[in-house]
C-alpha cells in the first residue's frame, strides 16, 4: 500500500472504531469520517404477533426498535433482515429459528430476501418494514402483490454530514485511498462534502462497498476517468469480511 494512502471509514459514529483498531494493527493508516448521523424517531413501534413479519432494513433499525420494545418475541412471529450483520443484531432479541436472512452466499439485498420469503411459503398477513425516513419501496410493493398487508415505519433518520475540509482534501489528494461506504445515502453525502469544498473525487480510488448499486453509482461518476482510476470490491457487511476486503484493496495501491 502507498505509505501516503489512507483508509476512510464512513459508517455512522460508533460503528467504525473496532474495525479501525484491527486495520491500524495491520499497519494501515485510518481516518474516521462518518458520512451520516443517525437520529432515532419517536415513531410508535408495531408489536409482533403470531403470523406477522417484521422486516428490519439495517442494524440501526434493530437498535431503534428494541430500544423501546421490551416484550418477548412471540412464537410464530417472523423477523427478517437483508444482511448478516442485521440478522446477528436481531438474534439478541429474536429466537434464531424465527429470523429470516438470505444465505451468506446470496446477494445481501431485498431480492434475495424476497426469494427466501417466497421459499418459506409464509401465509400472507401483516408485514411491517422498519426503516429510515427514506428507503426503497420495492419490497413493500412485492409483498403487497403477494397478499401481505404492509406498513412502513420510519424509526430513524439519516442526516448527511458535511465532512471538514481537511478530511475532504485528504480524500481528494494525489495518493490512492481505500474508501469504505455502505449505503447510497452515505455515498451521496461524501459527494456532497467534496462539492461543498469544491473538490473532485480522487484520481485513484479503491472502494469497498456492500452492493452492486453502490458500485454502479461510483462507476458512473468515474466514467470519464482512466480505466484503472476506480476499483470496487463488494463485501459482506460484518467487520470480519470488511477487514479482509479492505486489506485486499489496500494491497492494490502501490
Amino acid at each position: 500500500m502507498d505509505p501516503q494512502a489512507t483508509v476512510f471509514l464512513t459508517r455512522p459514529a460508533g460503528r467504525n472504531e473496532a474495525l479501525a483498531g484491527r486495520l491500524r494493527a495491520a499497519g494501515l493508516a485510518v481516518l474516521l469520517a462518518p458520512a451520516l448521523e443517525i437520529h432515532s424517531l419517536p415513531t410508535p413501534r408495531p408489536q409482533p404477533s403470531a403470523g406477522s413479519l417484521h422486516l428490519f432494513v439495517s442494524r440501526q433499525a434493530v437498535d431503534a426498535y428494541f430500544s423501546s420494545v421490551r416484550t418477548s418475541w412471540p412464537t410464530g412471529a417472523w423477523a427478517a433482515a437483508v444482511g448478516g450483520a442485521t440478522a446477528q443484531a436481531l438474534r439478541a432479541f429474536v429466537p434464531a429459528s424465527q429470523v429470516l436472512v438470505p444465505d451468506e452466499n446470496a446477494e445481501p439485498d431485498s431480492e434475495s430476501l424476497l426469494a427466501l420469503i417466497d421459499g418459506k411459503a409464509l401465509s400472507p398477513g401483516q408485514a411491517h418494514i422498519l426503516r429510515a425516513t427514506q428507503g426503497r419501496d420495492w419490497m413493500a410493493e412485492q409483498l403487497r402483490l403477494r397478499g401481505w398487508s404492509v406498513s412502513c415505519h420510519a424509526l430513524y433518520e439519516r442526516t448527511p454530514v458535511v465532512l471538514d475540509r481537511t478530511a475532504c482534501e485528504a480524500l481528494a489528494g494525489p495518493a490512492g485511498h481505500v474508501l469504505l461506504v455502505t449505503s447510497l445515502e452515505a455515498l451521496d453525502a461524501i459527494d456532497g462534502s467534496l462539492r461543498h469544498h469544491h473538490l473532485a473525487w480522487p484520481a485513484r480510488l479503491e472502494a469497498v462497498t456492500l452492493h452492486a448499486r453502490m458500485a454502479r453509482r461510483l462507476q458512473c461518476w468515474y466514467a470519464d476517468r482512466p480505466a484503472d482510476a476506480l476499483h470496487v470490491t463488494l463485501s459482506a457487511p460484518d467487520d470480519a469480511a470488511l477487514f479482509q476486503a479492505i486489506l485486499a484493496a489496500s494491497r492494490l495501491l502501490h
